[in-house]
């Protein structure tokens, strides 16, 4: 295969490609916004009864999920 000369060295082609695709992936990864994970969705309930209903239940259904872990 094929070399270059970097720096006084021989570096192989097939390096370099490997460089450049781990440096594109990088920055590919580091441009991606980070999502919070521990915000919940927001509710779009209809009424205000409703609403407090889903959040309710959520809670009950986080405690009961809890219960089984221990």
């Amino acid at each position: 295969m094929g070399h270059f000369t970097i720096a006084g060295r021989q570096i192989a082609t097939h390096y370099m490609v490997l460089g450049v695709l781990a440096a594109y992936g990088l920055g590919v990864k580091a441009a991606i916004p980070k999502k919070d994970k521990t915000q919940a969705p927001p509710i779009n309930a209809s009424s205000a009864e409703e609403g407090e209903f889903v959040q309710q239940f959520l809670k009950a259904f986080e405690a009961e999920e809890n219960k089984e872990k221990h």
